[in-house]
Parts: C-alpha cells; sequence; structure tokens
C-alpha cells in the first residue's frame, strides 16, 4: 500500500478566520427540542432538507418506585424516605434518578428499565419520534415503552437506518435458598425480572413502516445487529453478530446449568445478560501506557461489517459480510469483529476493525484500526506504528474516505484526522486547529467539505472543549474554520460537533445552550442542553468575530459542557450521532 503523510499544519482560529476570501458565512436554523426529551443531537441532514436526529432523557417517564431499589435512590440523591404516594421528585433528582437507568448503565436486572434514546427527525417545519418498536411514541418512557431506538444515518430517499432494542418484559423466578447447616430449610425467594427478545437490531424506516434486519447468530440473546448508513441504490451497511466469542462461549455453558437449578437465584438469561452488560463497558488496558484507556465496546459475539442490498420496503435481497483484518490469534478469547459504519453511492463501505499491533501479533496488542469493505475483502487504511486505534468515518463518491487515527502528540494521545482515496490507495493526514488539538471528521459531501469536531483549549487536559468545524478539500490554505465563528459572535449557541454536510453545503450541528426552568422552591435557575441546528450557506465576505474580545466572550458564553455531551465523546458503543468508532 502507498503512503503519503503531510505535515500536520499549525491552523489556528485566528489564521483560519484570516483566509475571509473562501470561508463560508452561515444563518442558524434551530430545531426546536421536543417538550418530551431534555437533549437533540445531529445525526444526518440530506439534499431534501430531511434531519435524522438523535434524542436523549425522557421529561415525563413513567416510573415504578415499587422497581427502584433504595440504593439506586440513594445514589441519585433522593432519601430512602421519599414516599412516592405523597412526594414528588425535583427536577435534579428526577435527572439524576432517570440517567442511572439507562441501560447502558443500570446493570440489574430487577431495577426498573426504561428507554432513555429516542430516534427522531425532522422535516423542515416539525420534529417527530415515532414509536417504531414502542407502543407510543413522543418518547414516552416506561416498562411498556423500554425499546431504545437511534436513526443513524439517512438517504436521499428519506430513509432512515439505524439501531434498536427489543422492549423489556418482567417474569418472576422463584428459588429455594439452601440452609445452613443445622438449620431450618429458608422459605422460597421470588425476584422480579426483566428481559427482552433481543439485544439490538438492523433499523431501516421510511416514514411509515420499519424493517428489522436479523443477525446470522443469535444463540445468545437474540443476537446483535445494528446499520449506519444506506445509499440511494438502498445498498445499507452496519455489522451483524456471526459467532458466540471463545470467552462468552464458556459464559454460555456456565449458564445454562443454572436451568437445572432449584437454588440459584439467577436464570440462564439473566446471567447471560450480566456478561453481556460486562463485556459492553470493557476497556482497552493494553493501551493504558499511551493515555486513558479506550472502550472496547466489548460483546459476547463477534461481529462481521455487513453491506446488505434492499429493495425499496426495506427486505434484504442480498448480503455481504467482511471479516476483520487478521485472523485472531490463539490464546485471544475476546470479541473479534469489523464494523461499516458509511458506504457511498459506488458501494464502498468504510469503518473499523480489530487487528494487532505491530510486526509480531499478541494478545496484549489488540487494536481497532480504519478499515475499507470493498468486493469482499476488508483493507487497510494505514499499517503506519505510529498509530494505534482509529475508524474511516464516511466517504463520498469521488472516494475519497476520512476518518482519524490516534497517535502520541507532545506526550499525549490525540486523534489526527485523515483523507483516504480507496482510488489511489493515498493516506493524508489533515490540518488542524493547532498541534495536539484531537480532531474527529464526522461527514464529507461530493464538493470536498468535510465537518466534524475539534479540540479548542489548548492547555493539557484529558477533557477539552470541542467546537464543530468544517474544512474544504479543495481549498486548503483557508485551514479549520470553526463555525461558531461562521454564524457570528452574538449567537445563544455554542457548536460542539458538525454531524453532516449535504451537498447544499448545508451543515447539521450539535450545539449546547443555556436554558432555564423554575425549580420546587420557585427559583430560576439554568442547566446546559444539547440542541441541534441546521446551518445554511448565505453568500457574501465571512467576517467571524469582529474583535479578539469577541472572540473570548462567545467561546466562554457557555460553561463546558462535557456533562450532556459525554456520548458525543469517542467511547461509546453507539454514539449520539452516526458513528460506533471505538
Amino acid at each position: 500500500m502507498k503512503q503519503f503523510k503531510t505535515q500536520i499544519l499549525v491552523a489556528t482560529i485566528a489564521s483560519s478566520i484570516g483566509a475571509s476570501a473562501a470561508a463560508q458565512n452561515y444563518t442558524v436554523q434551530p430545531i426546536t427540542t421536543p417538550d418530551s426529551v431534555q437533549n437533540t443531537y445531529g445525526v444526518a441532514i440530506n439534499d431534501q432538507g430531511l434531519a435524522a436526529l438523535h434524542m436523549r432523557i425522557p421529561l415525563a417517564a413513567e416510573l415504578d418506585f415499587d422497581l427502584i431499589s433504595e440504593a439506586l435512590l440513594a445514589d441519585a440523591g433522593i432519601s430512602t424516605e421519599f414516599d412516592p404516594t405523597t412526594d414528588e421528585l425535583t427536577y435534579e433528582q428526577y435527572l439524576a434518578l432517570v440517567q442511572r437507568l439507562d441501560d447502558r448503565i443500570n446493570g440489574s436486572l430487577s431495577t426498573l428499565r426504561i428507554a432513555v434514546n429516542f430516534a427522531g427527525d425532522y422535516d423542515g417545519q416539525s420534529t417527530s419520534l415515532p414509536a417504531l418498536l414502542n407502543s407510543a411514541g413522543n418518547a414516552s418512557s416506561s416498562q411498556q415503552n423500554s425499546a431504545d431506538h437511534q436513526f443513524l444515518g439517512l438517504n436521499q430517499n428519506n430513509v432512515r437506518v439505524g439501531i434498536a432494542s427489543a422492549p423489556y418484559t418482567r417474569f418472576e423466578h422463584t428459588f429455594q435458598p439452601e440452609a445452613e447447616e443445622g438449620g431450618e430449610t429458608p422459605d422460597p425467594v421470588t425476584i422480579n425480572y426483566a428481559q427482552r427478545e433481543f439485544t439490538s437490531r438492523a433499523l431501516w424506516y421510511d416514514g411509515t413502516n420499519y424493517q428489522l434486519l436479523e443477525p446470522a447468530e443469535q444463540t445468545a440473546l437474540g443476537g446483535e445487529s445494528g446499520l449506519f448508513d444506506i445509499n440511494e441504490n438502498n445498498v445499507a451497511v452496519g455489522f451483524q453478530s456471526v459467532a458466540v466469542t471463545p470467552q462468552a462461549q464458556s459464559r454460555l455453558e456456565t449458564c445454562a446449568e443454572l436451568e437445572s437449578s432449584t437454588s440459584a437465584s439467577t436464570t440462564p438469561y439473566t446471567c447471560m445478560w450480566s456478561a453481556w452488560h460486562t463485556y459492553q463497558s470493557g476497556t482497552a488496558s493494553n493501551l493504558s501506557n499511551r493515555g486513558s484507556q479506550l472502550a472496547t465496546n466489548g460483546s459476547m459475539y463477534d461481529m462481521h461489517a455487513t453491506v446488505w442490498q434492499l429493495d425499496a420496503q426495506g427486505a434484504v435481497i442480498s448480503e455481504t459480510t467482511y471479516a476483520p483484518l487478521m485472523e485472531r490469534i490463539e490464546g485471544d478469547d475476546f470479541h473479534w469483529s469489523t464494523y461499516a459504519f458509511a458506504v457511498n453511492n459506488n458501494g464502498i463501505a468504510v469503518g473499523q476493525s480489530w487487528t494487532y499491533y505491530g510486526d509480531e501479533p499478541a494478545v496484549g496488542g489488540r487494536i481497532k484500526m480504519p478499515a475499507i469493505f470493498v468486493n469482499g475483502e476488508t483493507r487497510a487504511v494505514t499499517t503506519s506504528e505510529d498509530y494505534f486505534w482509529g475508524a474511516a468515518t464516511d466517504i463520498n463518491d469521488d472516494d475519497i474516505a476520512i476518518g482519524y487515527v490516534l497517535q502520541n502528540i507532545q506526550g499525549t494521545r490525540r486523534a489526527v484526522p485523515f483523507t483516504y482515496s480507496v482510488t489511489d490507495e493515498t493516506f493524508t493526514t489533515l490540518p488542524t486547529l493547532f498541534v495536539g488539538s484531537a480532531t474527529y471528521p464526522n461527514a464529507i459531501n461530493d464538493q470536498g467539505i468535510i465537518v466534524g469536531s475539534a479540540e479548542i483549549d489548548t492547555q493539557i487536559d484529558s477533557a477539552r472543549r470541542r467546537v464543530g468545524y468544517y474544512f474544504d478539500l479543495n481549498n486548503p490554505d483557508q485551514g479549520l474554520i470553526n463555525l461558531n465563528e461562521a454564524i457570528g459572535c452574538d449567537s445563544d449557541y455554542f457548536i460542539v460537533s458538525a454531524d453532516s454536510v449535504n451537498e447544499q453545503n448545508q451543515i447539521l450541528v450539535t450545539a449546547t445552550k443555556e436554558r432555564e426552568y423554575t425549580d420546587e422552591n420557585g427559583e430560576v435557575k439554568s442547566e446546559q442542553v444539547a440542541e441541534t441546528l441546521i446551518l445554511n450557506p448565505e453568500s457574501g465576505e465571512f467576517t467571524g468575530c469582529t474583535s479578539d474580545e469577541d472572540k473570548i466572550v462567545r467561546q466562554g458564553a457557555v460553561t463546558t459542557p462535557w456533562g450532556i455531551l459525554s456520548m458525543l465523546l469517542i467511547g461509546g458503543l453507539i454514539t449520539l450521532r452516526r458513528k460506533f468508532e471505538s
């Protein structure tokens, strides 16, 4: 493979703005967040102006306190003396409790399960939140409405794709505790548990009807699949479970033995679900010498990137799966997977694959790296040992892929953006706001406009503020443009991520905004929330902020938003946008 690397350019915010002849101004079109949810995040926008959205945290969830333990209440700052029949939660207590009921945080199946993630869309006038696998839409959340949904991709035919979980149902498990030596036989104990038909399914939705794509392997917890993107020819890409991992196979056998036990407090299902909950929060400890640990998005399955040819109704016509860049070595019992995150209209998919670092594969050298999926072959984007993690996140119809790789810069792990020409097999690093600014490209259009998220703070901290940016491959001298300055300095919003760009150069972004509310004592308080904006390009000379003082005020107008945007950071199994990249 040929590799070409350009020097990482030092493009400060000030110098980016100085190239005013080519930079673009934008007007802001807010998407109103429904009253039923706290936060809205951008996912994708097509040329018809349809925007796919991700909503989080229901504001009127139905809570069954019989299924919420005193320990969980205490963890949310709620007194154990709280009586739901006479007392009311404060707004802060409600949010703290609901966030702890999130499926990926809440590790007890005896506890209430609710939905906290909702797929939505905006048609230029209104936002809708379909029911999909729940009985009610509009972010209704309860034990009955406990299926999480996310849209992760969108095509020009207004077809949305994503991922969905099955809703939970409850069942009772009765067991006979064993008597202590010489003691009386205890009374039987009954525990109320939750269970669901499957962990995840690839979701196809045309605005009226939805389809779910079944994975190849469903032995444990119903298997897993997901869709991240779909092109205009109804070629959709994502992942599906293809085999139980060696590690999970041992757990599966242990859990199966519980079927014949009358004294076990757990069941085969709850035993396997507990394993899934542990695997999905795993980290790459072998990279501890290169910075804080990275989330590995573990599973009890090996996943394979899959390219599905669908018909106009979402039914599968054919599918092609892609194995990892290298075979799993002996002694490596963990998940060994690939994931496809985007596909262009030429049918070329891009994503991420597990592999091993260096020339001598070792279990301690497990890493994820960017990958291309084409004609049944999984290809590496780069094999340079300068990089030890990464993902390809999008590809346009000129077969130019974008993504990021992790590299040690000034002793700290940072994300370096890149482009990769599938035709020429050329790998090129891109400019950043400054040396050491972790930069994540999210999307690219056919005009070579790249949008993403980049660190703006220069101090060496583990968590630094990010801004949404755009970068024009055809005008590289202007550097990265901070979108907060492309919308002027008097905005109430602070753009933290640019999530999608269409062929009209409209950009879908996620921003934070200060919102006021009145607490139980009648006091007016404020909170930081995530909202989605559409940035519309306008003609005229780029002005940016008028002075350095304006820039400082503008960038400091909103406090650091990482509490509500933590899932935008690289590391979650399912991010709040369209990728799955760590």
